[in-house]
């Protein structure tokens, strides 16, 4: 069992004695130099990654800045939030919304962490729509869930994240949401191996762009058809 498993059930367990009942954003400094720019849940099958594959014990939520104490409280409170939500849509969507800021130009949904439940997903589809001139992007490995709603948005894209363990299911998923845009998003990738047909590197992943406000800068994953070809994150 990983340190991270272990210092993050703890915290759980830690902060679920105080009961928090709203969602705090976070500001990754590669998404954007804006503050509160992403959501994020702990990451991994123990908490909340239900498509976590084998390839995610490379996972980067699961490293680096995601094993500060001050990082995991806070991805631990909301995840204890959504738990005590107990699935209500109407609540969760209140927190989600009440969460992302009004004038922000871009959000990302789980720099750490995953889809983990239908009416989780159906909140954010409702915030998405209410927040028009936000572009939201999340990459998944949660394939057994219905995004029609959630997709339907064009303020939103999804990738489905895809390696060597799963790739079936994400071909599959890929097909089913094609015409709304869904792409790949292949990795974590060796540098040693060819890129797949039709893709493109994450340019922070090789260093084409400063990681500061490398989303920020590029958009490829962020604005729907923005581009027609698939991501690939390097190892890093």
């Amino acid at each position: 069992m990983s340190k991270y498993i272990i210092s993050m059930a703890d915290i759980i367990k830690q902060e679920e004695l105080n009961a928090p009942t709203i969602f705090r954003a976070s500001h990754p400094a590669k998404i954007s130099v804006l503050d509160n720019c992403a959501f994020s849940l702990p990451a991994g099958p123990d908490f909340a990654c239900p498509g976590a594959t084998r390839a995610c014990a490379e996972c980067y939520a699961q490293r680096g800045r995601h094993v500060f104490p001050v990082v995991q409280r806070l991805v631990a409170r909301n995840f204890i939030a959504l738990n005590n939500a107990n699935g209500d849509i109407n609540k969760i969507y209140q927190m989600l919304l009440e969460m992302v800021p009004e004038n922000i130009p871009l959000f990302r949904i789980h720099e750490a962490g995953d889809f983990i439940s239908q009416n989780y997903i159906e909140a954010w589809a409702e915030v998405i729509k209410n927040r028009r001139d936000t572009y939201f992007w999340a990459y998944t490995r949660s394939f057994n869930f219905n995004y029609t709603n959630l997709t339907r948005n064009k303020n939103f894209a999804l990738w489905a994240s895809a390696d060597n363990y799963n790739i079936n299911e994400a071909k599959q998923f890929v097909r089913r949401y094609r015409k709304s845009g869904t792409k790949y998003a292949f990795g974590p990738w060796n540098r040693n191996i060819k890129i797949p047909d039709n893709s493109f590197i994450c340019p922070a992943t090789n260093h084409k762009l400063d990681m500061n406000g490398a989303c920020e800068k590029c958009m490829l994953c962020v604005v729907k058809k923005r581009t027609h070809k698939n991501v690939v994150f390097l190892q890093h």
